[in-house]
């Protein structure tokens, strides 16, 4: 028989803890996860989506759900050094990242622009009238194709 060991109204959070169980060996399920995700307001109702595990196995699972909430299992910002990671300033492959994560102003990283005027009025025209209009595009070289 199995049990209930935890439940979940996040289906991602519920995804992560079966995931580690079943990395650390233990036969995990979860139930409801189709009601849950099909009718996301019925989520509290039905208790959310119920993690369980075989009755065995339990207090083993109980351990390492309660190492996931206190933090044991966090990445800090030095466990990429691998990847060429080092804390938040530096990038693999010499750019710099910045505060908020965005990463330096390469242009062979940044994508080609290819907004023009036309297609900036068709978007105000379907958003504003409803109006689906065409538009031209620009290629890299600045010419402008239009599509049919």
């Amino acid at each position: 028989m199995f049990t209930t060991v935890a439940a979940y109204t996040d289906p991602i959070e519920a995804q992560l803890a079966l995931g580690l169980l079943q990395a650390e060996g233990i036969p995990a399920r979860l139930d409801d996860t189709g009601t849950a995700i099909a009718n996301w307001e019925w989520r509290l109702a039905i208790g959310g989506m119920r993690l369980r595990v075989p009755d065995e196995q339990v207090v083993h699972a109980r351990r390492v759900l309660a190492a996931l909430d206190a933090g044991d299992y966090a990445l800090d910002d030095t466990a990429w050094p691998e990847a060429g990671i080092e804390g938040r300033g530096e990038v693999a492959g010499g750019a710099h990242e910045g505060r908020d994560g965005e990463r330096g102003h390469d242009p062979a990283l940044q994508p080609p622009s290819r907004e023009s005027l036309s297609s900036r009025l068709a978007w105000a025209a379907l958003m504003l009238f409803g109006i689906p209009l065409p538009w031209r595009r620009r290629t890299d070289d600045d010419t402008v194709v239009r599509r049919a």
